[in-house]
């Protein structure tokens, strides 16, 4: 990514879709005890830490991810959580919940799940979002889109197909909602046009690329969403 795209990021409470209510769903599907250990693994500028401390507060709360400046912001901005440059995918320790909002696309789900069996604490949980299809014939807008950005992503029966593969079982999944991805792309669209004034060529088309990003999803969101989903070693 370039130096453009990260200085329109910066200062975004919000990588990926995602709201409270979801992650309240998923601690209370996974069992996730009080005094839980738990890694939010690329956890991008810190939303989700926050919301795990305030409904988990005795938790003991670690944040991975590899862009320093999000550690950085977390650190001076939540100072009672533990946040660290650092690989999703190899974190010290074992945890009793593994949380990872929309990052495991990246390695790939069945690396991430790979990974992450080794970290988990007896009776622990995943609770990760990916992009996936939602129709079998989707806008030729939205194809078109998801091919260059995310050429692998599936469909729910593949999705659940890999999981399985991996080893897991699924405890309970749901598509995020409207008001989650506006919760990422509400505050995304106020800084496009904050920016746009006096943007120059490389930024102007960082701007315009994220424009249509969020045109796409208005327009054919119907096409694709987050599906979260809550799962543990078979």
């Amino acid at each position: 990514m370039n130096a453009a795209f990260f200085t329109l990021h910066s200062g975004l409470t919000r990588e990926a879709p995602g709201n409270a209510e979801s992650l309240h769903w998923a601690l209370g599907l996974a069992g996730t005890p009080a005094r839980a250990r738990i890694l939010d693994a690329g956890c991008g500028p810190g939303a989700d830490l926050a919301l795990l401390r305030a409904q988990r507060p005795a938790a003991r709360v670690l944040g991975l991810d590899l862009h320093p400046p999000f550690i950085d912001r977390i650190r001076a901005e939540q100072p009672d959580v533990e946040a660290r440059v650092g690989d999703m995918l190899a974190p010290d320790g074992q945890f009793d919940l593994i949380w990872s909002a929309g990052a495991a696309y990246g390695p790939g789900v069945p690396a991430a799940l790979a990974a992450w069996r080794a970290h988990l604490a007896l009776g622990g949980v995943v609770a990760f979002s990916d992009c996936l299809w939602r129709t079998t014939q989707p806008a030729p807008q939205s194809r078109a889109f998801w091919a260059t950005e995310y050429p692998g992503m599936l469909d729910l029966p593949g999705h659940i197909a890999r999981i399985e593969a991996a080893g897991y079982r699924i405890l309970g999944a749901r598509w995020l909602g409207k008001t989650a991805w506006q919760a990422y792309y509400g505050p995304l669209s106020v800084r496009v046009a904050s920016m746009r004034p006096g943007a120059d060529a490389e930024m102007a088309q960082v701007l315009d690329e994220t424009l249509a990003e969020i045109d796409l999803w208005r327009n054919h969101g119907d096409d694709y969403g987050y599906y979260l989903t809550v799962v543990q070693p078979a």
